[in-house]
């Protein structure tokens, strides 16, 4: 997705003549955030929605998509805490298939750690904590814990 919202900030076909994911991409970035082309050769705000077939829209030069996340549960395997990837395809990497979580907080992309309260679907990042000390007491009180990863990788330093 990444690599198709920097393709659409320099985009100068018209909307209809897009690919349906370039378009479906335009739509999940919104309005708000692009800019359209008028005859008067000038880029300008976008405000009204839909996008119009005949128009030439950009992603806003200086737009950010929002963070994915993916969610781990801590698991107990051989009396250790940690982390198990579910199997191939995963859309993050950790070192070994089991992660320790005494490692997770020095993983790339490690968000934080998160409990789902008893009788709670879904999560809130607003049940987030960074303690790694809080852990294990929460899941001895019987709790779900999470450890919460950005989906994308990060760029590399030069």
């Amino acid at each position: 997705m990444n690599e198709m919202i920097e393709k659409l900030k320099k985009n100068e076909k018209p909307f209809g003549l897009l690919s349906p994911e370039e378009q479906e991409c335009f739509e999940k970035v919104g309005c708000k955030n692009c800019l359209y082309y008028d005859s008067g050769k000038k880029w300008h705000e976008r405000t009204v929605n839909p996008f119009f077939d005949v128009s030439t829209y950009r992603i806003k030069p200086d737009y950010k998509p929002k963070p994915e996340f993916v969610d781990l549960e801590i698991i107990i395997v051989g009396g250790w805490l940690g982390v198990q990837i579910p199997g191939p395809g995963f859309p993050i990497e950790l070192p070994y298939i089991f992660t320790h979580l005494h490692c997770l907080p020095s993983l790339q992309g490690f968000q934080c750690f998160w409990e789902e309260p008893k009788g709670f679907t879904g999560y809130m990042l607003n049940q987030a904590f960074w303690t790694i000390s809080l852990v294990s007491p929460k899941i001895s009180e019987g709790k779900k814990v999470f450890a919460r990863f950005r989906k994308e990788k990060p760029c590399p330093k030069s």
